[in-house]
């Protein structure tokens, strides 16, 4: 087996002397396929409302798919070609294993999923296309074996089964399609469902931290690790679920200025806690978040009665606690991860449990912008349906006068 992996490897790679076409065109495609998916599932989200939900469900079990296929990867330890000296790095990449694919794991569990749903197999098909063209530049570029790609696009077909028999399963557990998808609903419509979410985090954050780096690979905690890469996309889906989704409670101008913000914190993510980008940053955000702050001023008179947005107001407001918790954990100083152990523990177990709690309380920040997004959505259905009950008792009590 490895010699035809070597053997396959020769044929696609372009070793020490590429064309130099060919690099460019590999190059682009190894760089720019991931935002190019994104982008992609962003636009059916908008054109396509009533597939929002399954766009979000595809993004989703990416990250998943991330995160297991970095965990497979630590386990097994395969080198890249150009660890071992079989070709130059013609992109740049990390020392990290390389089976399976991290990339054909996300982009073909995506597209296995969206050729399921009859209404989304021709986007399937193209994220299949990205995906082999992904495949292709990767192994041109020296980063990858084709069996690490094999292994990427079997893992993304077990995942995408799975999900498939996981749905099946969940529709006959609730016997109708309406009770399936309404009896999560109520759950995210509680007020408490924000701090339980973020609780759910804590005890994963913990769990990851303690068992790092014996069982979890560092590079799961890492910068353009997959928890990072993860909270990217959910930033960007929730950007995408608002602009799909009405509310009534927002006007157009309401949902830029959020879409703005949300995509912002992607970039600042995307970029290593913004870096040298940080003004490009910045900028968007002050003038989405004065925007938002105004028209929150304008309507005061109406947030007095936030009892009626309760759920809403308390997913915002854990929202701003995370942010806060976030900054604090991101400025603990780097000497005490340095110190010799504390009460017989080594030192490194507090360096992963800082990092495992700022990484995942910062991937809840999205997750909680979905959650707000779903109330808000599912308030003003609350508040539509008071409407129409109190309008029906008015004309009740008036033709019974």
């Amino acid at each position: 087996m490895n010699s035809l992996n070597l053997a396959l490897f020769d044929t696609l790679a372009a070793g020490f002397s590429p064309s130099p076409t060919l690099l460019w065109f590999a190059s682009a495609i190894a760089l720019g396929s991931s935002w190019a998916c994104a982008a992609l599932l962003a636009w059916v989200a908008w054109r396509r409302p009533a597939h929002c939900i399954c766009v979000l469900a595809v993004l989703g079990a990416g990250g998943a798919a991330s995160l297991i296929s970095h965990e497979i990867a630590a386990s097994v330890g395969m080198p890249r070609p150009f660890m071992v000296g079989l070709s130059p790095a013609h992109v740049p990449h990390g020392s990290r294993a390389g089976l399976p694919s991290t990339h054909a794991s996300v982009m073909f569990t995506m597209a296995f999923m969206l050729l399921l749903q009859r209404g989304l197999r021709d986007v399937g098909l193209l994220v299949l296309a990205v995906a082999t063209a992904t495949a292709w530049s990767r192994i041109y570029a020296g980063i990858h074996f084709p069996f690490d790609i094999a292994a990427g696009a079997l893992l993304g077909a077990c995942m995408a089964g799975a999900l498939l028999a996981l749905h099946a399963a969940v529709r006959r557990f609730a016997r109708t399609p309406a009770a399936a998808s309404a009896w999560p609903l109520h759950a995210l419509a509680a007020g408490t469902a924000g701090p339980s979410l973020v609780l759910v985090f804590g005890f994963a954050a913990a769990w990851i931290g303690l068992n790092t780096p014996e069982s979890i690979g560092p590079a799961v905690l890492e910068e353009s690790g997959p928890v990072e890469k993860s909270t990217v996309l959910l930033y960007l889906a929730a950007a995408a679920c608002l602009a799909a989704v009405r509310v009534a409670s927002l006007s157009r101008l309401d949902k830029t200025a959020i879409c703005i913000v949300l995509v912002a914190f992607a970039a600042r993510e995307a970029d290593g806690h913004l870096g040298h980008h940080g003004s490009l940053v910045f900028a968007p955000i002050a003038v989405a978040g004065a925007w938002l702050a105004r028209r929150a001023w304008s309507a005061r008179d109406a947030l007095r009665a936030w009892w009626q947005w309760r759920p809403e107001a308390t997913t915002l407001l854990t929202f701003a606690a995370v942010i806060g918790a976030a900054i604090v954990l991101d400025q603990v100083p780097a000497v005490l991860a340095d110190q010799d152990g504390l009460v017989g523990r080594p030192a490194g177990l507090y360096r992963y449990l800082v990092l495992s709690f700022e990484e995942v309380l910062e991937l809840a920040l999205p997750v909680l912008a979905l959650l707000g997004i779903v109330q808000a959505r599912w308030g003003g259905n609350r508040g539509a349906n008071a409407v129409g009950r109190s309008t029906r008792a008015a004309l009740s009590a008036r033709a019974g006068s």
